[in-house]
C-alpha cells in the first residue's frame, strides 16, 4: 500500500474503511470495532427480555419490568391486562375474553393471531434471548405458552421458558393442564433453559419474588463481581441460560459449600432429579465455597464458569433433566381422581325424572310421521324458552 505524501512513518491513515495500527502493520475495520465495542457495552438488560403470557406470567413479568427489563404482556383477558397499570407493552389477543383453563381455546386464539403476535414481539422485544413466562396449570398461559415458544424458535429466535407447577391442593383440572403442558414443553428440541417454579414450596407471590431477585442477581454478575482470580462475562451467562433442560438459580449468604448445596436443593423450583445430569455450573463464590464441592454433589458438567465476591454465593445450574419425579406427582393427582370425576360427570347427564306425568298425550290422535327436521339454530333453541 503506498504511503501518503507528507505523513510521517507510523502515522495512522485510512484506506477503504480500514485502520493501520502504528508499528505492527495490522489493519482493523473501525466500523467493526465500533460494533464490537457497542456489544461489549450492552448490559444484560439489552440481551435478555421476557414475554409474559396469562395472569400468572404477568405477575412475574411485572417484577422483571420493575428491575428494568423489557417485558411484553400477552393475554386473552383484557381485564387481566388492565391490572398491569404500569406495564409499557401490552397486547390483547383479539376475540379473547379469557380461556377459563381451556388450553385448546388458547391455542386456537394464538394460531389465529400469530402473525400479529410475532410482529408485536419483533418490534417491542429486541434481545438475544427471550424467556416466555406462563403457568402450566391455567388456560391462556398453559395452552399458549409452549406453542408460542415453539413458533418463535421456528421463527429463528432463541427462546427459554419460565413456568409454574400448581400446588397439590389446586384442582384436578389445573394438574391435568399442567401435565399436558409439560408433555408439549419437554418435546421442544430447540428450547433454551426452563426455570420451573413449584408452588408446593410456599406462598406463590413470595416464590415469584425470590426467583426474580436471585435471577437478576445472577444476570448482574459480569458487571458487579470482579476478581483477580477470574471473572464471568456476559457471553458465559448467556451460554449457561441457552442450555436445554431445567435450570435453577440461588443466592445465599453462605460461607461453606454445604450451605450452598443445601440451598440449591431447597430453591423455589421443582426438585432436581438424582441422575447427576448437568451441563453448566456458573457461580460467583464467596467464603469457603468451592466449585469442586458443587460438582461432587450435582455431577460433572460440560463446563464451569466462576468468579468470586465477599458477600453472597450466586449459582445457576443448567442443562438438568426435567423433574420427572415431580411431574409424576402431577400425573398421579389426575389419575387418582379420574374415575370419580368421570362418574360424577356421567351422573349429571342421567335423568331421574319420570316420563309418564302427561297422560293427556295418550288421548291425542296418532300423528303422522314428521318429515326430517333441520337442526335448530341457536335462535330457535333460545325461542323455546322465551
Amino acid at each position: 500500500m503506498p504511503r501518503l505524501e507528507g505523513r510521517p512513518r507510523g502515522h495512522v491513515f485510512y484506506n477503504a474503511g480500514r485502520v493501520r495500527i502504528p508499528g505492527n502493520g495490522k489493519e482493523r475495520n473501525p466500523i467493526n470495532d465500533r460494533i464490537i465495542q457497542r456489544r461489549e457495552n450492552q448490559t444484560m438488560k439489552n440481551k435478555i427480555a421476557f414475554v409474559a403470557v396469562g395472569q400468572a406470567g404477568g405477575n412475574i413479568g411485572q417484577l422483571f419490568e420493575q428491575k428494568g427489563y423489557n417485558v411484553l404482556y400477552i393475554n386473552t383477558s383484557q381485564e387481566d391486562l388492565d391490572t398491569l397499570e404500569k406495564a409499557k407493552f401490552k397486547y390483547h389477543i383479539p376475540n379473547g375474553e379469557g380461556c377459563n383453563k381451556d388450553r385448546r381455546k388458547a391455542k386456537q386464539l394464538v394460531i389465529d393471531d400469530f402473525d400479529q403476535i410475532a410482529a408485536e414481539i419483533e418490534t417491542k422485544i429486541k434481545s438475544e434471548l427471550i424467556f416466555v413466562i406462563f403457568a402450566s396449570g391455567g388456560g391462556t398461559g398453559s395452552g399458549a405458552g409452549p406453542m408460542l415458544a415453539d413458533l418463535l424458535i421456528d421463527d429463528g429466535k432463541t427462546i427459554g421458558a419460565m413456568t409454574i407447577i400448581p400446588n397439590p391442593e389446586e384442582s384436578v383440572k389445573s394438574h391435568m393442564n399442567s401435565y399436558e403442558c409439560f408433555s408439549e414443553l419437554t418435546q421442544i428440541p430447540g428450547l433454551a433453559s426452563c426455570f420451573i417454579l413449584d408452588n408446593s414450596n410456599g406462598d406463590k407471590l413470595e416464590l415469584n419474588s425470590r426467583f426474580v431477585e436471585d435471577f437478576c442477581s445472577f444476570l448482574d454478575i459480569p458487571e458487579k463481581h470482579k476478581s483477580v482470580k477470574g471473572n464471568i462475562d456476559k457471553a458465559e451467562i448467556i451460554e449457561t441460560l441457552k442450555a436445554h433442560g431445567m435450570a435453577v438459580v440461588t443466592r445465599q449468604k453462605a460461607q461453606e459449600s454445604a450451605e450452598v448445596i443445601k440451598a440449591i436443593h431447597n430453591t423455589p423450583f421443582a426438585p432436581i432429579e438424582g441422575d447427576r445430569a448437568v451441563k453448566y455450573i456458573t457461580a460467583s463464590l464467596s467464603g469457603n465455597v468451592r466449585m469442586a464441592d458443587l460438582e461432587k454433589d450435582l455431577g460433572t458438567p460440560i463446563d464451569t464458569f466462576q468468579t468470586f465476591n465477599d458477600e453472597n454465593t450466586i449459582c445457576c445450574v443448567s442443562g438438568l433433566n426435567y423433574p420427572q419425579a415431580r411431574l409424576d406427582i402431577v400425573y398421579n393427582k389426575v389419575s387418582e381422581n379420574k374415575e370419580a370425576i368421570k362418574k360424577n360427570l356421567a351422573a349429571t347427564h342421567e335423568s331421574t325424572m319420570k316420563k309418564d306425568v302427561n297422560f293427556l298425550d295418550d288421548l291425542e290422535p296418532e300423528k303422522k310421521p314428521a318429515t326430517e327436521k333441520k337442526p335448530l339454530s341457536r335462535r330457535n333453541i333460545m325461542s323455546k324458552y322465551l
